[in-house]
């Protein structure tokens, strides 16, 4: 390296460390090569606007995990011709699940990736995709959001609380049953959940639809799943395979039997505080919509693949697999699916009505095609 870049390249860095540029990001442009060290620096100067991007999973596993963080960044830096910089803080840098909701909702960040669980605080109209079983297979949950009932009975009323915008959803995969590795138990059927310890996300349909088994059922934070697994302080999680591979702290090392019971599907979204989306000019703000349906189209052609390879390292780390018989699914079914008159009354708060969540399930069969 000559002697001009790599001062150009430590003054850069002691600029942004005075700036009160984040550590994280700091150590992230080290790891990169020079010349690309020089052009992030180059292209952050240059930006109108910084868009940082908060997610839980670390960049260099987009072979597994279906993030998009550089696809994303790349196509808003390139629709918006530089004039928005996307500045991705990964792995957690600033916070997961609970901590990365509150941090978009009240401006901290402009944008972060998000599960629909944890999200569902602060947009509960999401929660209706935990009632069980009706929009739990990728090719349900792709139809339905991207059917024009999504866009009126939820998106809509998303966007008039003047929050969050979501920029895109991502195709996860069902939620599973999933026994940690000190456990060990394979639970395919509703009364081999009698007495476990059962951690639930932050979702109030998910606890209401495990309340209504014979589960122990405990709220424990996601960042908090591995070490609890660890410690025998829980005994089964719900994760969808993708989910259980990327879980923080080396949670794929903790696991047991997987029950592929594809209750609800395990949905990330990718949203923007919707303060700052408005205040940029109307061109830009429809450029990083547009960058975000092409992540999106990206992103569906992939996950297939994606949660293939997650299932072929949980069984390389012992892990073992296993797909309902149509007869266990039935069980399931059958005690907790959506038609049960249980479930109107959720239907109704978050809805308004059980015609409203009918015409969502009917969205789920209309195949949708690109």
């Amino acid at each position: 390296m000559s002697k001009s870049r790599r001062q150009f390249l430590e003054a850069s860095l002691a600029a942004c460390l005075s700036a009160s540029f984040p550590v994280s990001q700091v150590l992230a442009l080290n790891l990169l090569s020079e010349d690309e060290r020089e052009q992030e620096m180059a292209k952050r100067s240059a930006a109108l606007h910084i868009l940082r991007l908060a997610s839980p999973y670390p960049a260099d596993q987009s072979d597994f995990i279906p993030h998009m963080h550089q696809v994303f960044k790349k196509n808003v830096e390139s629709m918006t011709r530089g004039k928005i910089y996307v500045d991705v803080h990964h792995s957690g840098a600033l916070g997961s699940g609970r901590e990365l909701m509150a941090a978009v909702t009240r401006g901290h960040v402009e944008a972060a990736l998000i599960s629909v669980s944890n999200l569902s605080r602060a947009l509960p109209v999401l929660d209706i995709l935990n009632i069980p079983f009706w929009a739990s297979s990728n090719r349900a949950f792709l139809n339905l959001i991207c059917s024009p009932q999504w866009q009126s009975l939820v998106i809509k009323p998303i966007s008039e609380q003047g929050k969050l915008n979501i920029l895109m959803h991502h195709l996860v995969g069902g939620r599973t049953l999933t026994s940690t590795k000190q456990f060990n138990r394979l639970i395919n059927l509703p009364e081999k959940l009698k007495g476990v310890v059962l951690r639930v996300p932050a979702s109030m349909v998910l606890s209401h639809f495990y309340s209504m088994t014979s589960a122990n059922v405990i709220d424990v934070p996601w960042a908090q799943v591995a070490k609890m697994a660890r410690t025998k302080h829980i005994e089964v999680i719900d994760p969808s395979v993708i989910g259980l591979f990327a879980g923080p702290d080396l949670l794929k090392n903790e696991i047991g039997q997987v029950a592929l019971l594809e209750s609800v599907p395990d949905a990330w979204v990718t949203v923007a505080n919707q303060h700052w989306l408005d205040s940029l000019p109307l061109r830009l703000k429809g450029e990083i919509e547009d960058a975000s349906k092409q992540t999106f189209h990206t992103h569906i052609a992939q996950i297939e693949q994606l949660q293939k390879r997650c299932e072929r390292e949980l069984m390389a780390l012992g892990a073992k697999l296993h797909p309902l018989s149509v007869d266990e699914k039935r069980e399931w079914q059958l005690k907790f699916g959506h038609h049960n008159a249980q479930w109107n009354k959720v239907k109704r708060e978050l809805l308004g009505s059980t015609r409203a969540f009918q015409q969502l399930v009917n969205a789920t069969e209309k195949e949708f095609t690109q």
